[in-house]
């Protein structure tokens, strides 16, 4: 065996320290390169002890580099998530990437992957099963990093690990024998916000008192109205085209969504939002004043063939977050309380649980993927139904 050659050398702290500069490691059989680096130690030994080690590592990876070029579980991560967002919606990918960037990768990014344990998962799994399980003590809303839902960290986690070793990066996946906790979350109470049928008259009337012939005023003349004759999320309703009202039959065919504010997605939330649903007399009469409206203004534009239902005023797909502002105004106006645009979905909800449909239409008509969703979202929007229910009673059970 040749003598190498290691030399000694000092740091800035004046400390002894060898290194052996282009050590020979091997030849990249994929390549056909050699592979060289430099080795530091605090002594001689320890800088050949080392150079055995990287050889030995390098025959086990059947001499190439190639199944080491993942080693940081951040690095394995980013591989796992771009294989994700090939399989996944955009809505998916978001959450994804939100749950990367705020749970998983703080606690492991900068590790190598090869060197993390089942103690280290364990303990950051605990962690979070910890944070998860503090009171709200009153809050609405936990803190970013509070880990609600530390099942799903742990299960991304474990889906790296899994990616990992299909890539033959690791032997074995170190979250097979972690012991997930089972612990309480406290659920935040949060008020849900409506408008009642009096509420909604209201608004309405108030609407229909503006100017008209004006952009706006028309605009959510419109989209308020079909918000609560159909119950559509807001980002359905931006996503809408002329082709999906059939004025003759009086349904909205809901098959799309805007995803990332304006940008629309040819598949809606999820399957069972693909649906059709049935609105009333009022709803359409206005859709179809707007439909007109909308025409002439665009001619004016030279712009004739717009085919969003509630497009911007210049055409193309509307960011909802920018109606916000005039939908506040418009409330104030009617001296109601404010309420999100998903407060509309709500308020449909609830005229549907009150005009005494059965909870599986109001499933079929919101797009919900359970009937236990809708049941756990809504049963308590349906005071008039209670109270005409006790009125049943009371004269029957008169004794």
């Amino acid at each position: 065996m040749n003598k190498l050659n290691i030399k000694e050398y000092k740091t800035k702290a004046g400390e002894v320290r060898y290194i052996l500069r282009g050590a020979y490691i091997g030849t990249d059989v994929l390549t056909g390169k050699q592979i060289k680096t430099d080795i530091r130690g605090r002594t001689k030994t320890g800088v050949k002890n080392e150079l055995e080690r990287l050889k030995n590592n390098f025959k086990k990876n059947g001499n190439t580099k190639g199944k080491e070029s993942l080693e940081t579980f951040e690095e394995v991560a980013e591989s796992f998530f771009e294989l994700y967002k090939l399989q996944r919606k955009i809505g998916s990918i978001d959450q994804m990437r939100s749950n990367l960037d705020n749970y998983t990768l703080p606690a492991f990014g900068n590790k190598r992957i090869s060197k993390i344990t089942t103690a280290q998962i364990q303990q950051q799994v605990i962690k979070w099963g910890k944070s998860a399980a503090a009171p709200l003590n009153g809050r609405q809303k936990r803190t970013t990093g509070q880990a609600k839902r530390y099942k799903l960290q742990f299960n991304i986690i474990n889906r790296i690990f899994q990616h990992a070793l299909s890539l033959g990066i690791i032997e074995n996946n170190p979250c097979q024998s972690v012991i997930v906790p089972q612990v309480k979350v406290e659920q935040a109470k949060k008020e849900i916000k409506f408008y009642k049928k009096s509420e909604l008259a209201k608004l309405f009337n108030y609407l229909e008192s503006l100017k008209s012939g004006q952009w706006s005023n028309e605009y959510f003349k419109a989209l308020l109205r079909l918000l609560v004759a159909s119950g559509l999320r807001i980002g359905e309703a931006m996503a809408l085209s002329w082709s999906d009202i059939n004025f003759q039959n009086q349904t909205v065919s809901v098959s799309k969504t805007t995803v990332r504010r304006f940008q629309i997605q040819d598949t809606p939330k999820s399957n069972k939002s693909n649906r059709i649903i049935s609105i009333d007399d009022k709803a359409i009469y206005v859709l179809k004043s707007w439909y007109f409206f909308q025409k002439k203004h665009f001619m004016k534009l030279g712009n004739p063939q717009q085919n969003l239902v509630f497009p911007k005023i210049e055409g193309g797909v509307m960011d909802y977050h920018n109606l916000i502002y005039k939908l506040n105004n418009i409330i104030k106006n009617a001296e109601l309380p404010l309420l999100s645009f998903h407060g509309f979905r709500r308020s449909h909800a609830s005229l549907c649980l009150n005009a005494e449909m059965s909870y599986k239409v109001i499933q079929e008509r919101l797009g919900h993927s359970k009937l236990q969703l809708t049941m756990d979202l809504y049963s308590h929007l349906e005071p008039e139904k209670k109270n005409k229910e006790l009125e049943l009673f009371t004269k029957y059970a008169n004794f």
